[in-house]
C-alpha cells in the first residue's frame, strides 16, 4: 500500500512529466479552409503525440445558424404580441438600467484615438520583436493563401490592397514555403478566401519571446499607466 506522501509524490511526478511533454513535444496544426460568399467549408486538425482532434466545417452550417437566429427572433415577436404588458414593463426597467449605466460610463475616462496612437508608438518596438519572434518560432512546412477582396469604394479597396501586400510580403520573407495570391476587385464588394497551412509548434520556444515582451520597460510602463488612468 502506498502512503499519502508517496501518492502525492507520484502525482507530482506525473504532473511534471505532462508539463514537460506539453512544452517540448511538437503540436501539429493542419488548416484547410475555404470561404465563398457566406459559406465556410474545410477542416482544422490538431495533433499531439498519439492524440488528434479535428473540426470539419460544412457550407450549410452557417446558413443553419442564420435560420436558427430567425426562428428565435420569430419566437420573441410572438412573446411580445402575447404579453404586451409584461414586455412594456420590462422595456421600462431596461431603459432605466441603460440610462443609469450610461451616466456611470460618462464619468469614466474613455480611450481616444490619439491615446491609442500614443500607446502604439510606446510599444511599437516590443510588438515588432514579439511578431518577429513568434513568426520565427513557427515552423511552416507548407502554406498558401488566396484572397479576393473588394469594397464599394475603390479607394478603400486600394488602401486594403497596399496593406495586404505588405503584410503577406513580410510573411513570405520569414516563411519561404508560404505563397499567396491577392485579387483586388475595385467594382464589387466581396471577400473570398482559401487558406491551407501545415504548422508545427513547440511551446517552449515561445517562452523567451513572450517573457521579453511582458518584462519590457515600455510595456510595463504603458500597462501601469493604463491601469491607473482607465480603471
Amino acid at each position: 500500500m502506498l502512503t499519502a506522501i508517496q501518492v502525492v509524490q507520484v502525482a507530482a511526478l506525473v504532473i511534471i512529466l505532462l508539463a514537460l511533454l506539453v512544452l517540448f513535444c511538437a503540436i501539429d496544426l493542419i488548416v484547410d479552409l475555404k470561404k465563398k460568399d457566406r459559406d465556410i467549408s474545410g477542416r482544422i486538425v490538431v495533433k499531439w503525440l498519439f492524440l488528434s482532434y479535428s473540426k470539419v466545417f460544412y457550407p450549410d452550417e452557417s446558413r443553419g445558424s442564420v435560420s436558427k437566429e430567425k426562428k428565435g427572433a420569430g419566437k420573441k415577436e410572438k412573446m411580445e404580441n402575447s404579453e404586451p404588458g409584461t414586455v412594456k414593463d420590462a422595456d421600462k426597467v431596461s431603459k432605466d438600467n441603460i440610462t443609469k449605466e450610461s451616466k456611470t460610463e460618462k464619468k469614466k475616462k474613455e480611450l481616444k484615438a490619439k491615446d491609442l496612437i500614443k500607446i502604439f508608438y510606446d510599444v511599437k518596438k516590443p510588438l515588432l520583436r514579439l511578431f518577429q519572434g513568434t513568426i520565427r518560432n513557427l515552423r511552416l512546412r507548407c502554406g498558401r493563401c488566396d484572397v479576393a477582396f473588394g469594397f464599394p469604394d475603390p479607394a478603400d479597396t486600394g488602401v486594403l490592397c497596399g496593406f495586404l501586400f505588405g503584410a503577406f510580403g513580410s510573411l513570405h520573407h520569414y516563411w519561404q514555403t508560404f505563397s499567396y495570391f491577392l485579387e483586388p476587385r475595385f467594382d464589387d464588394k466581396v471577400l473570398d478566401l482559401e487558406l491551407m497551412a501545415d504548422v508545427r509548434v513547440r511551446i517552449y520556444r515561445f517562452i523567451p519571446t513572450f517573457l521579453r515582451f511582458a518584462l519590457d520597460r515600455g510595456v510595463l510602463r504603458t500597462g501601469w499607466l493604463l491601469v491607473r488612468t482607465y480603471r
